[in-house]
């Protein structure tokens, strides 16, 4: 008899048997399951996120943030000059599912009024702080679409087909809605 079944058997008759199964699988594994880990799998898909702005000429990075004493980790995205498509937009949705988007630059793009509306359904803006619109085809129909967002500080219009009519509606929309923060109970800083 092998050392290794003498061990084994004196395991077996000083532990009772759930105890013994745990140690049965802790040195022998669980074998069912071979694929990536779920760190592995969340590092896949933040990689895979950001080749697809670096795709679409733009870029993403992870950063944490204080702000009101409040602190996360969220996404600061650039896409100036890149070209916005629906897979784009998609693909900014399901990222800010699992953390928050809180600088989403889109000037000098071709972004539509429903493309930003697609945005805030998706609920990608809800945590949006600083959102650049400048130099876009954004109408005042598309701000007056925009309901799931609580922290916009700074909005950037200049250049784009919306007004300060517009920008202010969208402002008294944040002050109103009950999901809003205390400090940001404000109409955002306005560049137009």
């Amino acid at each position: 008899m092998s050392s290794l079944s003498k061990v084994a058997r004196m395991v077996v008759r000083s532990m009772p048997a759930l105890q013994f199964t745990g140690l049965l699988i802790l040195l022998t594994g669980c074998g069912g399951y071979s694929g990536p880990s779920e760190y592995q799998q969340l590092k896949q898909k933040l990689d895979g996120f950001s080749g697809v702005i670096a795709a679409a000429g733009g870029t993403a990075t992870k950063e944490g943030k204080t702000m009101y004493g409040f602190q996360a980790a969220g996404w600061l995205i650039d896409l100036t000059d890149a070209k916005i498509t629906d897979e784009l937009i998609a693909a900014i949705i399901d990222v800010g599912q699992s953390d928050p988007v809180f600088q989403l630059n889109m000037s000098n793009s071709k972004i539509t009024d429903d493309q930003l509306a697609k945005l805030d359904t998706g609920k990608a803006l809800q945590k949006t702080v600083d959102l650049n619109l400048s130099n876009t085809a954004i109408t005042d129909a598309g701000l007056d679409k925009l309901s799931n967002f609580y922290c916009i500080t700074e909005l950037n219009l200049k250049g784009s087909a919306a007004t300060a009519a517009g920008a202010k509606r969208m402002g008294n929309k944040q002050i109103s809605n009950s999901n809003t923060p205390a400090p940001f109970k404000k109409q955002p800083k306005l560049k137009i």
